[in-house]
């Protein structure tokens, strides 16, 4: 890993020879539960490679938007494109894109509460947000064909019968303004902690995007975003727990991010984009009064409508291309489940058995016009998921658990495209062309996990996942069968891990680490082939891939009111040679996605009313952005600050993010779009520069 700057190294030695003078006391923390994993397990024993960040840390870092935690996990990238990340990839494993033509797979599984917006994480503010959950490696048993990667799950507040709220302001730099309120508490009096209780949240958040429009003098990339969620909660006379929730988003941000000298501040586009999203959401979970067996159902619903459209030549003159790409998709699952009691003892035996069903339905129309042409394509997607799955624990000798589980999965997809072109100079149609692929397969897969305590609060651990990226269809009417395939097939992992959590010193320091080794087999690739703003996408399979590594992280606490908090990952990768459907040589080098290395690490103050701070600095190393071409984002470190101070009921942060206003990527083409010959070069979309504000909260 690179060295780190002197100052941050010096800080945390003079907050040492502090502690020396007053040792800090033991620590005892209240346990921090993994709500995503399939038994809603303690941190400090969960047997997996995981990253929480619960609400004092999002708020010591200043985090407003799921998007400003991305480079501080391990082994979690992005890839832009977007106004906000949408598409995430654990170890190297998940999507890039979703352009026109591609279908809404996803290797990586994105939850707020019980719903399901993989692929749409726009939408994930992180005001009244208890915690973020970061699981790495297949989720086979609990989540399957989408979580092959992992998964990532915000945990907003709950409903509770004390009355609380939350009113939040921000302001700051690049013209950005965000208001939030949050408040709930009982629906009738008493003292039953069992009545109706609710909780409510309301966000808006506005800024300029980050560039300037030079063409149209104004700021094309601004965001505009509304939230609101509703959480219910009750017990009924029967016993029965009842959770609901409703969620309602609203985004219309601006899309304009690329110009062809990459000044990463400028745009010239004459026809900006546009990146907005309408997003809705119902869910109910229902759990069984004890002590016995225990069933829980689980319903949610999302409705989404999009509009994702771009400048194609970046310019007001060449050939005056734009792309506009309208998408509805919705999103039902229902999960039953069967459970033992939550073992009173870690060596109790314990089961789950449960059943799955889901249906995603998605609709797009998609127009690519310049003077000459008005191109068209329309899309429907339909994706028919089913599910068994089963997990059990018990212990082999005092302190020895092995856990074993399963998931069987049948996937069903059928879609159709269709191609229209206009040709406006000679008055003409061409002869439209229609695709109706369909794919089908059964799938298996499981974890066997041996875990054992070495006492004294430590837990070490070796797993086997098998999982898997199920196979779909490529309904992009516009590519050529079969050069270019109309469906791929599932792509299997195998995942091989073993890690250590535990703490020392009387709790002050607490950490873990896990090392694994991730084989894919007939690897899934997301291929393109064309220029300027024409053209047609799909995903293929290659051969073979591999990847290696170390995830860490730890927090010292150093005395009362200091402590440094630190992560890190070491990766390695490789993809085996194939060919793309051009005939083009592919891979034999790394993944793309799997930078070599990337650490934060944090100096941090404040324990309770009074003075508090926070000092950060993050770095990835370089990145490959696709696996069909080589060009890579550019390592980066940047640092981040916050220093503020509370009182019971207030709190003033100053926060900066990017101090030093570093360049680096967050989006890297390799493609022809100038005029006249339309060589292949790099494009680049740079990262947010440095941004200063202010944020003043007020709890009661």
């Amino acid at each position: 890993m690179p060295r780190l700057p002197t100052l941050l190294l010096l800080l945390p030695l003079l907050a040492a020879a502090r502690a020396a003078e007053t040792p800090a006391p033991a620590v005892p923390l209240a346990p921090v539960r993994v709500t995503a994993d399939l038994w809603g397990t303690d941190l400090d024993r969960i047997p997996a490679s995981v990253t929480v960040l619960d609400a004092p840390a999002l708020a010591a870092s200043a985090t407003r938007h799921f998007g400003d935690l991305v480079d501080q996990i391990p082994c979690l990238t992005w890839t832009g494109g977007s106004s906000r990340p949408r598409y995430l990839q654990l170890r190297g494993v998940g999507e890039n894109s979703q352009y026109e033509g591609e279908t809404p797979d996803s290797a990586v599984r994105f939850l707020v509460d019980d719903f399901d917006f993989t692929g749409l994480g726009g939408l994930a503010g992180t005001f009244d947000v208890d915690q973020v959950e970061v699981l790495r490696g297949p989720q086979a048993g609990a989540f399957g064909a989408n979580a092959a990667g992992g998964l990532v799950r915000l945990v907003t507040t709950a409903p509770s019968t004390r009355w609380s709220g939350r009113l939040e302001a921000t302001a700051g730099g690049n013209g950005l303004s965000a208001a939030g309120l949050a408040f709930g508490g009982a629906l009738v009096p008493g003292q039953d902690p069992g009545r109706p209780a609710f909780r409510l949240s309301l966000q808006r958040h506005t800024d300029d995007g980050f560039r300037r429009n030079v063409t149209l003098g104004r700021a094309t990339n601004a965001r505009t975003e509304t939230t609101g969620r509703l959480r219910l909660a009750t017990t009924l006379p029967s016993g029965w727990r009842l959770e609901s929730g409703l969620l309602h988003a609203r985004l219309r941000n601006g899309f304009d991010e690329f110009a062809l000298d990459n000044n990463g501040e400028r745009t010239f586009s004459d026809q900006p984009g546009r990146d907005d999203q309408d997003s809705r959401g119902a869910s109910l979970r229902a759990v069984s009064p004890g002590p016995g067996l225990r069933l829980t159902t689980v319903t949610q619903i999302t409705r989404t409508t999009s509009r994702y459209s771009y400048d194609d030549d970046w310019t007001p003159a060449s050939y005056a291309g734009f792309s506009d790409l309208g998408r509805r998709r919705t999103a039902f699952s229902q999960e039953l489940r069967l459970d033992t009691p939550a073992a009173p003892a870690p060596d109790a035996p314990r089961w789950t058995l449960g059943a799955w069903a889901g249906r995603t339905d998605e609709t797009s129309a998609y127009t690519n016009e310049d003077p000459e042409n008005l191109r068209g394509l329309r899309t429907t997607y339909r994706g028919d998921n089913g599910a068994l799955f089963g997990q059990a624990g018990w212990a082999l000798a005092p302190g020895t658990r092995l856990t074993a589980g399963l998931r069987a999965e049948r996937i069903e997809t059928t879609g159709r495209g269709v191609r229209t072109r206009f040709r406006k100079v000679r008055g003409s149609n061409d002869p439209i062309v229609t695709f109706a692929p369909a794919f089908a397969d059964s799938l298996a897969g499981g974890r066997l996990v041996l875990e054992h305590d070495l006492g004294a609060g430590r837990l070490a651990w070796i797993s086997l996942t098998r999982g898997y990226k199920a196979g779909g269809i490529n309904v992009d009417a516009r590519i050529s069968p079969p050069t270019d395939p109309l469906t791929y097939g599932t792509e299997d992992l195998w995942n091989w891990e073993a890690g250590l959590r535990g703490q020392a010193f009387a709790g002050r320091l607490r950490g873990e680490a896990t090392a694994f080794f991730l084989d894919r087999r007939q690897v899934q690739v997301r291929d393109s082939a064309g220029f300027g703003g024409n053209y047609r996408f799909f995903t293929a399979n290659g051969n073979t891939a591999r990847g290696a590594g170390l995830e860490a992280a730890a927090t010292w606490v150093l005395a009362r009111a200091w402590s440094v908090q630190a992560s890190g990952f070491l990766q390695d990768s490789d993809l085996a040679p194939f060919r793309l459907a051009s005939g083009l040589p592919a891979g034999g080098r790394r993944l793309a996605n799997t930078p070599r290395h990337g650490h934060t690490v944090a100096l941090r103050h404040g324990a309770g009313p009074g003075w508090f701070g926070r000092l950060e600095h993050t770095g990835r190393a370089a990145q490959f952005d696709s696996n069909n071409h080589d060009e890579a984002r550019r390592s980066f470190g940047v640092w981040n600050a916050t220093l503020g101070y509370a009182t019971p009921d207030w709190t003033l942060t100053l926060w900066a993010r990017n101090l030093t206003d570093a360049a680096y990527d967050k989006r890297v083409f390799f493609f022809g779009n100038e005029d006249p010959d339309y060589e292949p070069r790099r494009y680049t979309s740079r990262a947010d520069p440095r941004q200063a504000g202010v944020t003043l909260s007020r709890s009661f």
